[in-house]
């Protein structure tokens, strides 16, 4: 069976890069994709996206860009605090996070972009 390809948009009032237990109730959006080239397209248009709105941005081996403005807050009522909202841009193949290390076709493609 071929796996898809799928970049999912995340909101979250954690650090995405942590995959937390019940990460994926903060998934806001997940496109799937049947090409790898295709799924890059949309990934790399996203992360431009969110660089010209956001301030921060983290990054875990080309697979998850997290950004954050630090004014983006939340306040959690269980915790009585504020917390700071991060906006995650994941690759994934299948249910797995997809590694796109510099050796990949992922890692040129997001340069030339």
């Amino acid at each position: 069976m071929n796996e898809k390809w799928k970049v999912h948009k995340i909101k979250t009032d954690c650090e995405p890069w942590l995959f937390l237990d019940g990460w994926e109730k903060d998934i806001i959006e997940t496109i799937e994709f049947d090409h790898k080239k295709e799924a890059l397209e949309h990934y790399t248009r996203l992360i431009h996206e969110h660089q010209a709105s956001y301030r921060h941005v983290h990054m875990k081996k080309l697979s998850l860009f997290t950004f954050w403005n630090d004014c983006e807050k939340e306040f959690c009522e269980a915790c009585d605090d504020d917390l700071q909202i991060f906006h995650g841009v994941l690759f994934m193949k299948g249910e797995d996070v997809y590694d796109l290390n510099e050796n990949e076709e992922g890692f040129s493609f997001l340069q030339m972009k």
